[in-house]
């Protein structure tokens, strides 16, 4: 039988997504499952490893089923997951020793903060296109080593192995054959050297980390094994291994250098392609990282947003102003401005282009008038004025102007939002048609690996499909203004906490 499908799934952070593409990249068939996360203490965020892998499971059962395919059909699978986040388990029978360890987790502040001088954030930066912070995997596994001694011995035995969600799904589903990663997910851990693309053992010692063993660092599009008979009645050829937001740029079309997209999920990622060659960055709020590796690498420049519509869940389950999500948009919309109303999302720090963990929310500017309509439009706006100032950070790196923003995710399907993202930027946004771009790029990736075509020319029209929005000009430069404002509140809340000087007696 001729296999002439692609699979790819996404093992995002609240619900696993998976589609079924055919050879001309249309999508065949989709599926989809929540998956739940736990904060056992306030700033821990984890997940049951043993639940990623069961949903991955079910939810190419049900393509299957909903296609009338069977496994022999599928030419690749591509697996696209949350980076950063940490999964342990053991080498004999593949039991998880830990909840995996959630990249919103902030639990290895202190670990970062003891590492924090200018030598040390100039050396991470320098090598691995980050900026030290809480998110990334080594700080986890330093905090790991530190508070769960017993499992550091494990590592240097090799009775314990660590991964990424990547490696640790593909290495169950083939049957424990293959312990891999790629070098996008690769270097999102923190201790890849992303200009030489191999494992530096100079960062391991910066952590403090004897891990004895590290996952093979193999292509973007490849071959990493094949899925156990057993779960789908033939073998189904592991054929990708990709990042979340490195899948959905793919996905996007975004293959030329410049080419930007935005994801609007629980936090909204920012990514361009950069080139295939290594930049450092440092001075810029952007983080420099590989996007995938087909022959030679491909590079990305990120801006990472950690609150986009996790703000309208806040609003929702905290504040407790809107049914649910939508209708904090509707609440906005009815609303039409926020009225100098400001919001300022550090529930869990600000990442780019501030970098500043300790940083806290705020909302200012409310007066006698203010309703849950301006509150919830200053929401809005806080999304839109953070990509802005991505992008604004990232121009700086990059030569080559943005000419349109392709966008993805949930608030990506309100027309308000995106018009107001829009008039923000200044900048046309293009709405893909496909709506789960993230499953989408890691089935293109896997058709890549498993050689079911050369090249994604032929996939332009699907690319291109979607609605374009375009920006009202006129109404640029009183954005800019607001947008300053914005900005300048945010400095004044990154110092809100630190001791006043004392007054002359």
């Amino acid at each position: 039988m001729a296999r002439d499908y692609v699979i790819g799934v996404d093992q995002g952070t609240s619900s696993t997504k998976a589609l079924l593409l055919d050879r001309a990249g249309r999508v065949v068939a989709g599926s989809g499952r929540p998956i739940a996360i736990s904060h056992p203490e306030p700033g821990w965020v984890e997940q049951d490893p043993e639940a990623m892998v069961a949903n991955v499971l079910e939810c190419i059962r049900e393509l299957l089923d909903a296609s009338g395919l069977t496994a022999a059909s599928v030419a690749g699978l591509g697996i696209a997951n949350h980076t950063e986040s940490l999964v342990l388990w053991e080498r004999r029978g593949g039991r998880p020793v830990h909840p995996a360890i959630i990249w919103q987790c902030r639990r290895s502040l202190a670990e970062t903060r003891e590492l924090d001088t200018a030598d040390t954030r100039k050396l991470v930066r320098l090598k691995t296109g980050l900026d030290l912070d809480p998110t990334f995997t080594a700080t986890k596994l330093r905090w790991v080593l530190r508070h769960r001694p017993e499992l550091g011995k494990g590592f240097e035995t090799g009775r314990i192995l660590w991964g990424t969600v990547d490696t640790w799904i593909s290495w169950r589903l083939s049957g424990g054959r293959v312990y891999a990663t790629d070098f996008g997910n690769a270097s999102r851990t923190m201790l890849l050297d992303v200009g030489r693309l191999d494992w530096d053992g100079e960062l391991t010692e910066l952590f403090g980390l004897d891990l004895g063993v590290l996952p093979e660092l193999r292509s973007t599009g490849g071959h990493f094994g094949n899925c156990s008979a057993e779960h789908f009645g033939a073998e189904i050829p592991i054929t990708a291994l990709m990042g979340d937001q490195q899948a959905s740029l793919f996905g996007h079309g975004c293959h030329e250098r410049g080419d930007v997209k935005s994801t609007y999920g629980t936090g909204a990622f920012v990514w361009i392609n950069s080139g295939h060659e290594y930049e450092p960055t440092e001075g810029t709020g952007c983080l420099q990282t590989i996007a995938w590796h087909v022959d030679r690498p491909t590079y990305a420049l990120e801006g990472f947003v950690m609150y986009a519509g996790a703000i309208l869940d806040w609003l929702v389950r905290h504040l407790r102003l809107c049914e649910d999500a939508a209708d904090v948009v509707r609440r906005a919309e009815r609303a039409g401005a926020s009225s100098g109303t400001v919001l300022i999302p550090a529930f869990q720090g600000l990442a780019s282009p501030w970098w500043k963990p300790e940083a806290r929310a705020a909302i200012l500017g409310l007066d006698s008038a203010s309703g849950d309509g301006e509150v919830c439009h200053a929401a809005l706006e806080s999304v839109c004025f953070q990509v802005r100032r991505v992008l604004d950070d990232a121009s700086e790196a990059l030569t080559r102007p943005h000419g349109t923003l392709r966008v993805d995710g949930g608030l990506a399907r309100s027309e308000y939002f995106m018009k107001m993202q829009s008039d923000i930027l200044g900048l046309p946004v293009h709405r893909s048609r496909i709506e789960h771009l993230t499953p989408y790029g890691a089935a293109l990736m896997a058709g890549v690996g498993a050689g079911l075509w050369k090249d994604m020319q032929h996939l332009d029209d699907v690319f291109r499909d979607g609605d374009i929005l375009s920006p009202d000009r006129e109404r640029f430069d009183d954005w800019s203004a607001r947008y300053r404002t914005w900005c300048r509140t945010v400095e004044h809340c990154l110092t809100w906490n630190e001791p006043c000087p004392r007054e002359n007696a």
